[in-house]
């Protein structure tokens, strides 16, 4: 590829040339000659061997354990960008099963812009070979909802180095975007507030009478410019939290520091309750002696009615998850019930069988003179027999595939039946039942090889 600015179209990255080998591997040269050596023998090399693959099972399943156990996501793509592995963190973060995500497309749980992002990252670590951190991409879960992850990036090699994908960890940042969002916000709130005195500013001098305010003041409190002014602060309160509002400015006035984030309940003049976030500031004169207070009265009735709504809503939560608990248990109990029973029935039917009809089936198979009726009786035996035993439940189980039929041939040629009884019980031609044995064989995966079938399926128990 001559041009390195490729473009995202099929996959991660798009040119083949990228998947050529860079440069070829140049064993270097022993400073000692071979035949100076002394070689080892055939054990000790294949003990090394056997010590080599079980450190490096170990240290496979330490790795596999802690990225397992990790609550980040991890994750494998191959060059086009497919799933290859990854961790059940990654797979809550997708908002997918192990079986959606396993081969899909990066670029399927990202938006178009979000996509190329991401692209344009893996080609430079491709490129460069230097791992990509802290990369932030959005990915979209399968019920549309958006996540926000912090994405690390690093070029997967094989053993002769060549590359053959990207691994990294992706963590869920989301709550924490949200958080810094709302911060930001509130920040910019708060300096449009100053800028623009948009929340209640007031002053009252020591006994607590409005000697200036904004209209922001008058919309809380429901008075006009002329009502408030020169109005006391404790007639626009119950007695209750006028005497909170004395302790506050009476702290203010002895310690000269500002009290900032108090909450009162304010009565307004069509008697509603308004709750506000207020600060309290000593206000002094050219001369630093306190002729008053002043501060910012901020109207949080609505985040106050939210927080009582949400806090009502997590208790209903709370009472609905409590029942789906006790349900699941419930449900849990009538399953567990519902498979002793059926054990039970099918060891009913098996003991009725093997008790009642058996007997009077070889009964019967002693006193038939006819020769066809034998037969019948006999392969009524043997269906019975399927019925009752475990190879036939195991064969059936194993090898859903195998027609009704076949199952019966099968079960034959494990007792030991030849070609011929198997037709005679059946009653179909020699010729038939080497179809099926032949069948069978290619069904139980032995087609090609010189495995006796009856010993394979003796070893099915």
């Amino acid at each position: 590829m001559g041009n390195r600015e490729s473009k995202a179209d099929d996959g991660l990255i798009s040119q083949p040339a990228i998947f050529q080998q860079k440069g070829a591997n140049v064993a270097p040269k022993s400073s000692k000659s071979e035949s100076s050596r002394k070689p080892k023998s055939s054990a000790t090399k294949t003990r090394e061997l056997d010590i080599a693959k079980e450190a490096l099972r170990e240290i496979e399943a330490k790795c596999q354990a802690i990225i397992d156990n990790i609550e980040d996501g991890y994750y494998e793509v191959d060059l086009d960008g497919r799933f290859t592995d990854f961790n059940d963190a990654m797979t809550r973060i997708a908002g997918r099963s192990r079986q959606e995500l396993m081969g899909m497309n990066a670029r399927d749980i990202m938006d178009g812009f979000h996509a190329q992002q991401a692209f344009k990252v893996f080609e430079k670590v491709y490129y460069t070979e230097m791992a990509a951190k802290a990369v932030d991409w959005e990915l979209i879960r399968k019920s549309g909802s958006k996540r926000i992850v912090e994405v690390s990036v690093s070029l997967k090699r094989d053993q002769d180095s060549r590359p053959t994908g990207f691994l990294g960890i992706a963590r869920d940042i989301t709550h924490r975007r949200f958080i810094e969002q709302a911060l930001k916000e509130s920040e910019e709130k708060y300096r449009t507030i100053i800028e623009n005195i948009e929340d209640g500013y007031y002053e009252v001098d020591l006994s607590g009478n409005f000697t200036f305010f904004n209209s922001a003041m008058e919309h809380i409190t429901g008075y006009s410019r002329n009502e408030l002014m020169g109005m006391n602060n404790r007639i626009i309160m119950d007695e209750y939290n006028a005497s909170q509002v004395y302790r506050v400015f009476h702290n203010v006035y002895q310690t000269g520091m500002a009290a900032k984030a108090v909450d009162w309940e304010l009565k307004t003049k069509d008697g509603s309750r308004r709750f506000v976030e207020v600060s309290v500031t000593l206000k002094r004169d050219l001369n630093s002696n306190p002729v008053g207070f002043m501060g910012i009265a901020r109207d949080i009735t609505e985040r106050k009615e939210h927080m009582e709504t949400l806090v009502a809503r997590e208790k209903e939560l709370e009472i609905k998850t409590k029942d789906l608990e006790d349900l699941n248990t419930a449900l849990k109990v009538l399953l567990e019930r519902r498979e002793r029973d059926k054990i039970d029935l099918e060891e009913t039917v098996i003991s009725n069988i093997n008790d009642i009809v058996i007997p009077y089936l070889e009964r019967a198979k002693k006193k038939a003179a006819d020769k066809k009726l034998k037969d019948y009786l006999v392969i009524l035996e043997h269906n019975l027999n399927n019925i009752t035993s475990s190879f036939f439940h195991k064969l059936s189980s194993k090898y859903a595939n195998l027609t009704t039929t076949e199952v019966e041939v099968a079960n034959l040629v494990k007792h030991g039946k030849t070609i011929k009884e198997i037709a005679d019980i059946l009653n179909i031609s020699g010729k038939t039942v080497e179809v099926h044995r032949m069948n069978i064989r290619k069904k139980v995966g032995i087609a090609n090889t010189n495995t006796s079938l009856r010993t394979h399926l003796l070893s099915l128990g």
